[in-house]
């Protein structure tokens, strides 16, 4: 068997292309982008592989979107939260960021369970934007890739 450089860029090009249409393509990245942005830490690559073995999505390429949006996603914790209260009509996190150290630091699953609502109000909040979200990205890559795939691009050449 052999491995060098161009071997193991057609076997990372062949898994990324696998079978891969337009509309495929659209739905995997609209997807991983997503549930890459899902308000809850540590949950987004199993969510990922999910959604890619139920909807039959590119695994390695949803995990890739994911991965490059988890800026965002630390970016948006807490808007979504701020956001769910706001539309929640509820206050559910009172503690200031001394507290939450120490609340770290002694007791982590006091820390969870008080946090927990937080979570769930900015999930709240994810959920209800991402089906709008998702049709419209869904729209853009698909636009991006159908252009894509109108002009072949060449074979890489080795040098």
């Amino acid at each position: 068997m052999k491995f060098s450089r161009r071997h193991f860029k057609k076997v990372l090009y062949d898994a990324f292309r696998q079978g891969l249409t337009p509309h495929k393509l659209s739905a995997t990245c609209a997807a991983g982008v997503l549930i890459g942005i899902f308000p809850i830490f540590g949950t987004t690559t199993i969510l990922c592989f999910g959604v890619a073995i139920a909807f039959r999505l590119n695994i390695p390429l949803i995990q890739l979107v994911n991965y490059l949006v988890a800026p965002l996603q630390i970016l948006f914790i807490i808007p979504f939260i701020k956001v769910g209260t706001i539309l929640f009509h509820l206050n559910p996190f009172p503690y200031n960021m001394d507290q939450l150290i120490t609340m770290y630091r002694t007791d982590f699953f006091l820390l969870l369970k008080e946090a927990g609502l937080a979570l769930m109000l900015g999930a709240g909040v994810w959920a209800t934007f991402s089906i709008p979200l998702f049709f419209v990205l869904y729209y853009l890559f698909f636009l991006m890739f159908s252009r894509w795939f109108r002009f072949p691009q060449r074979e890489l050449k080795s040098q």
